[in-house]
């Protein structure tokens, strides 16, 4: 990448989503990165970065890959979102926001991961102000993928299999991204369908069984559950209350079959 003297020059500039980041910027900029940045070391499942603290570093993954994670859940299972290949950059969002971070990068494999300080990242951007333009790119490509993989899952309407997308992710996903649409499920010869409203779960059914104890009886499903999501289908009535959140709804529910679970075994 060469210098550019404007903002109409920085925008026009060559730019390869394939390529790693510190190919992507002049040889200086790359040079003062390396010459300033902490290298550290991380065994796979080992936290880089966790999410909802201040932003203090931006991150290059030298070698190895990661993960971008959602939210975590009290047995430990946690979404994957993303996947972060060598050469990827990280963490710049919540610098640039001034925001904390959003999500948990955990390293998949055995990493080597560059960070730049917070201080020092700035400094190298006051000195480099066309590396914006490159970092916006990338979180334009990062965000164009997501729907691109939402609208292709939506219009395949396929059935997904438990054992590959946990349906918890996949709740947590139409939450994220707002999905209005009623997803049909079956689990070895039962079925019922739970109804999503902008994200938020609002109604659920499944042979006699409504609202709350429905969506406890498809939860406690599991692997076996086969499912598929159709937003043109949403059912008349609402009995669930959509002042809690779905992963809300979702953390209530488990805690709900766990004590059952236990009550039982007790019983017997």
């Amino acid at each position: 990448m060469t210098n550019r003297s404007s903002i109409g020059d920085w925008i026009s500039a060559s730019y390869e989503r394939e390529v790693p980041f510190l190919q992507q910027i002049p040889r200086e900029s790359a040079d003062f990165f390396l010459l300033n940045s902490q290298i550290k070391e991380y065994e796979a499942g080992e936290t880089i970065i966790s999410g909802g603290q201040d932003g203090k570093t931006f991150c290059v993954l030298q070698s190895g890959r990661a993960q971008i994670c959602g939210s975590f859940f009290p047995d430990g299972h946690y979404n994957v979102i993303a996947w972060l290949e060598t050469g990827a950059c990280f963490g710049e969002m919540s610098i640039l926001c001034n925001e904390a971070t959003s999500n948990t990068v955990i390293a998949a494999e055995d990493c080597t991961v560059l960070h730049l300080s917070r201080e020092a990242f700035i400094k190298f951007l006051e000195k480099n102000p066309s590396i914006v333009v490159c970092l916006y790119k990338i979180a334009a490509d990062r965000l164009r993928a997501k729907n691109q993989a939402l609208d292709e899952f939506e219009s395949l309407s396929l059935l997904a299999s438990g054992r590959v997308l946990p349906f918890i992710d996949f709740a947590q996903t139409l939450e994220k991204s707002r999905i209005t649409g009623t997803v049909l499920l079956e689990c070895n010869g039962a079925s019922g369908f739970i109804a999503f409203k902008d994200g938020r779960i609002c109604c659920a059914k499944s042979g006699r069984l409504t609202g709350p104890d429905a969506f406890e009886l498809m939860l406690s499903w599991g692997e076996d559950t086969l499912f598929k999501l159709d937003t043109h289908l949403m059912p008349d009535a609402v009995n669930i209350n959509q002042q809690a959140d779905t992963t809300s709804l979702i953390l209530d529910a488990l805690r709900n079959i766990d004590e059952k679970q236990l009550q039982q075994k007790k019983n017997q």
